[in-house]
């Protein structure tokens, strides 16, 4: 007997689909709920341990990606390196204006530079030891160099090696040839990248390298704790009161701020939310609550290497327009941005207040108007982080690029960071917040619009913009020396925000700081952040 056909199911309807997709959103919120009520109760209902009188206590959500300076990237990370590092030349600790003017540290002197600008020579100091007791040489700078352009590696430091052709070590004598002027040159070796490593540091990441800096790892437990102990090799100038520093890692966001009350962690980073209710609880108190402006840009990555972008200007243009920027600002929170469309930042050499885009609210009809003819099909993917504050923000996009007819997937990644790095993940659209590596338009304009910094792995140029034009103008503005460099760079990113549009730019971050009351010795340095090495504690 032949069974009857099952009738294949009914397609849901608009409605239906709108209700599973609110049943589905209140699902996530919920689970969101319960996790820091959980955070919270599982906190208090925990012992209580007030930190050892010298040692610094910080906590994390998340442990880094890497410790090993040639791979380390993330603010977090940088001001870790700038409590273990110890480079040819660095930035002194010290805040503002002061804390921007290079220095030399292992080396004796700023560079000799050749009047052809192709031959650096540095002079290495006498004494200098890495944290195992091994003395600190030129060979220790070659051997960050060599690991920079490791395909085992794959440094984000190569691009910075670019016009380098050799180097060669004599005695105590460094000296490095370029092929090509660069002018900035010399900040860029202040880079955590360039670190003195041990000559026998392996082409492959390595965690718990020895380092020449105040302070050097001591212990590591991936995902859990780590260590940092005072050098007792050190005898720079930055000589610490702290004999250690300790990393807690897997804390939720709202544990991470009862502990900040509570001094029970001195220092952490902080979503804007706790970050307002801190600031309410601690008014007026400019000793432990900072909030520094910083050369840190969040944009919108408009991916040229997929159909909906690439060759589409128009398009490109039309996302710049349509941004709802104020709404993306008010998610960071009381004091926490600031609007802007411009490539550079206020304040950085070569920017000019000149807003080729809207920065008070969105532009709908020139979007319109752009996107006529352009949407091609009008589906985009939006890659996101894990963390809340990145589903935030993906959702006032999606919700921006819906009003011109252009319906935006979000799909996320668990975590803090994303693949758009690799070249190839299948995004249209992705969130970059970034800053430049030192305080030059180059180490911004390259890593973002230079086509030729783009490879298999670990980009930043995530746009994957890549145009012949825009290299050479790079090339350009690379040959020529002070204002007139900053300016030529500074009209480059205002021409390619206006005409090709790869990038857009929403906000200027402020970094927001917190303490616990018993850190003194609070120093911002601009380039690094929070200089860890130099707090001290009160014994209260």
């Amino acid at each position: 007997m032949e069974e009857p056909r099952k009738r294949p199911p009914r397609p849901k309807r608009p409605r239906e689909l709108l209700r599973t997709w609110l049943e589905l959103g209140a699902a996530a919120v919920l689970a969101i709920v319960v996790l820091t009520l959980l955070g919270v109760v599982l906190y208090k209902g925990g012992k209580r341990t007030a930190p050892p009188t010298h040692t610094l206590v910080v906590t994390q959500t998340q442990d880094f990606a890497s410790l090993d300076p040639a791979l380390a990237q993330t603010r977090e990370a940088w001001e870790l390196e700038y409590a273990t590092c110890a480079k040819l030349v660095n930035y002194p600790a010290a805040s503002g204006y002061r804390g921007s003017r290079l220095a030399p540290e292992v080396a004796t002197a700023l560079p000799r530079i050749s009047p052809d600008r192709l031959t650096y020579r540095f002079e290495i100091r006498p004494g200098w030891r890495l944290s195992n007791g091994d003395p600190v040489t030129a060979r220790s700078f070659t051997r960050a160099f060599e690991r920079a352009r490791s395909e085992e590696l794959v440094s984000p430091a190569a691009p910075y090696l670019r016009e380098v052709s050799s180097w060669q070590v004599h005695g105590r004598t460094l000296t490095i040839h370029l092929r090509a002027p660069a002018p900035d040159f010399t900040q860029r070796l202040a880079l955590p990248y360039f670190c003195a490593v041990p000559t026998w540091a392996p082409d492959r990441q390595s965690d718990t390298l020895p380092s020449a800096g105040p302070f050097a790892i001591e212990h590591y437990r991936h995902g859990r704790s780590l260590v940092l102990r005072r050098n007792p090799y050190y005898h720079g100038p930055r000589r610490a009161t702290l004999q250690q520093i300790v990393y807690h890692f897997g804390a939720f966001s709202s544990q991470i701020r009862l502990q900040l009350e509570q001094g029970e962690a001195d220092y952490g980073v902080v979503t804007p939310s706790a970050f307002a209710a801190l600031a309410q609880r601690f008014k007026g108190d400019r000793r432990h609550l900072l909030v520094v402006q910083q050369p840190i840009v969040a944009y919108l990555a408009l991916n040229t290497a997929r159909p909906l972008f690439k060759n589409n200007p128009w398009l490109r243009r039309a996302v710049n327009y349509a941004l709802d920027r104020p709404a993306l600002v008010r998610l960071f929170g009381p004091q926490g941005a600031i609007p802007s469309d411009e490539y550079l930042p206020p304040g950085f050499p070569g920017y000019e207040a000149r807003h080729v885009y809207p920065v008070s609210e969105p532009d709908l009809a020139k979007a319109h108007a752009l996107a006529r003819g352009h949407l091609r099909g009008g589906r985009a993917v939006f890659l996101a982080c894990g963390t809340e504050d990145c589903a935030e923000r993906a959702i006032v996009v999606a919700d921006a690029l819906r009003k011109i007819g252009l319906h935006v997937r979000i799909d996320t990644s668990p975590g803090q960071s994303t693949l758009a790095g690799v070249r190839g993940t299948a995004f249209d659209l992705a969130d970059v917040i970034t800053r430049p590596d030192y305080g030059d338009p180059y180490g911004l304009v390259d890593k973002l619009l230079d086509g030729r910094v783009i490879r298999a792995v670990g980009n930043s140029n995530i746009s994957y913009y890549a145009s012949p034009q825009v290299n050479r103008a790079i090339d350009a503005a690379q040959r020529l020396r002070g204002i007139a460099r900053d300016r030529a760079y500074g009209r480059l990113g205002i021409e390619v925000a206006r005409t090709d549009a790869p990038l857009a730019a929403y906000a200027v971050l402020n970094a927001r700081v917190f303490v616990s009351t018993r850190v003194g010795c609070i120093t911002y340095q601009p380039v690094y952040g929070l200089d860890l090495a130099g707090a001290c504690l009160s014994s209260g």
